[in-house]
């Protein structure tokens, strides 16, 4: 049941200025869902729903948890309308918002000597250059937050709320070293902070950002040791080199780490691993793939990255992604085998240095089944710098240049991962569009998503962009 009528709330009568900008912006509306069918429209904004004025997403959810609907929406033009339906209390209004945080996103406070915001090259998205650190981003998207900011009121929401699990940049639990890395006196502890969140029940993921000479050796070992007395609410820990680009002028000397110190990081991961494993049936901490590559190191197997909760930092995703690819094509061949059907043709990869190498070994094995087909592995250089190596960092700026100046074969397919763009835009993090660079190249790009069955059937189906 629906019912639209123009009218006027407490939140209009108040008159506050930023009433509708602070209000929940619908980006989409999902076909066949309650809010398609009362006619909820992009670019309207959700200024009450059952008289609560949501701040976050989180709001949000729990108003629209009901059985019955209150809607007071504000037009992209300033004009306002209630809504009232009904359906199940389960059911999603069917609306995607621009942002998960309605209200002002949290930012950091801190001065990081490692900052990747503060290393960025100028002409990138703006919102790349927010530091925000919002335990709600946390909760609702995984993103990492430093606990530094907190106010009493977001303590007690945290606990009210039990928002579980939080995602937490720790780097370090020594309060001199934490000092050194946050360059703020507040920042200093960090233990009672998670023994709190432990207190409450409430789970936690952490990384640990390290810099040579910094927050390795010593200071890595106290923290390994602090953090593991935290199980189980502690759930993973990632541990992961420093990112350096080439855009740190004025700012605090800092270096990558060379092989041998990555191996005795490793070598240090493994030891804690093993006591973990033998008292609390996991090994807890994990190293991000970037530390074996610069080790020159074989990654473990597939199983002792247990669950995967780090793959957002790196954390076991080429191990994961050649399990996946390694399945899928003998599968394919297989099923080639008994249609009588070949594959032929060249396919060109565009990916990071990181990943080159590692393409490299996956067109081995495509040529060992199908030499009929061609594989070109293009490492993109990155604005960023010689030291930025992942495939998230290249923009779109990067591939029409490389594109330009190396132009592949016309018959060839020209493959990109998924991770190079924003999902919802098709955008880069220069603010390209996928349409723009395909433009700007005179070639069509195929966007494959990071599974080893969607990188199996782009370069034998040509049907990767299974976005």
């Amino acid at each position: 049941m629906f019912r639209m009528k123009p009218g006027r709330s407490n939140v209009e009568r108040a008159g506050a200025a930023d009433a509708v900008t602070n209000a929940a912006e619908i980006l989409r509306v999902l076909p066949g869902s309650p809010a398609e069918k009362v006619k909820l429209r992009p670019g309207e904004r959700i200024l009450e729903i059952n008289q609560v004025r949501p701040a976050d997403l989180i709001d949000y959810l729990r108003a629209e948890a009901a059985d019955r609907l209150h809607l007071l929406m504000a037009g992209p033009e300033g004009n306002r309308r209630e809504i009232r339906l009904e359906k199940a209390a389960e059911e999603p209004l069917g609306v995607v918002f621009t942002s998960a945080v309605f209200d002002r996103v949290k930012t950091c406070c801190n001065r990081c000597l490692f900052c990747f915001v503060d290393q960025m090259p100028p002409g990138l998205r703006k919102t790349l250059y927010v530091k925000d650190d919002d335990y709600r981003l946390s909760f609702l998207q995984g993103s990492y937050i430093t606990l530094t900011n907190l106010e009493p009121a977001d303590w007690e929401r945290i606990e009210r709320l039990h928002l579980s699990p939080l995602y937490i940049s720790i780097h370090a639990t020594g309060p001199e070293i934490r000092r050194k890395l946050f360059r703020s006196p507040a920042a200093a502890e960090i233990m009672p902070s998670l023994r709190r969140l432990a207190d409450w029940g409430i789970s936690f993921h952490g990384q640990l950002v390290l810099c040579p000479g910094v927050n390795d050796g010593e200071a890595l070992f106290r923290t390994l040791t602090d953090l593991g007395g935290l199980w189980p609410a502690l759930g993973s820990l990632a541990v992961v080199p420093v990112g350096l680009t080439a855009y740190r002028q004025g700012l605090p000397e800092l270096r990558g780490f060379t092989p041998e110190e990555a191996r005795e990081v490793l070598a240090m991961v493994v030891s804690f691993q093993e006591k973990f494993l033998a008292a609390h049936g996991s090994r807890l901490v994990f190293a991000a793939d970037e530390l074996y590559l610069l080790a020159g190191k074989e990654f473990p197997p597939l199983a002792e990255y247990e669950d995967l909760w780090q793959l957002t930092n790196g954390v076991g995703l080429w191990p994961l992604f050649k399990a996946e690819f390694l399945h899928n094509l003998t599968e394919f061949f297989t099923g080639c085998q008994e249609r009588g059907y070949s594959p032929t043709g060249k396919r060109v990869v565009l990916t990071g240095f990181a990943a080159a190498k590692l393409w490299e070994e996956l067109a081995g094995e495509v040529r060992k089944y199908f030499p009929r087909i061609v594989m070109e592995v293009r490492p993109v250089p990155s604005v960023f710098g010689p030291e930025v190596t992942v495939a998230g960092l290249v923009t779109g700026a990067d591939i029409i240049s490389h594109l330009l100046e190396k132009e592949p074969d016309p018959g060839a397919t020209i493959l990109l991962p998924a991770v190079m763009l924003r999902r919802e835009e098709e955008d880069f993090l220069d603010g390209y569009s996928l349409r723009q660079v395909e433009e700007a190249v005179g070639r069509r790009l195929q966007v494959v998503e990071t599974t080893g069955e969607a990188a199996v059937r782009a370069l034998l189906e040509g049907e990767g962009d299974q976005r």
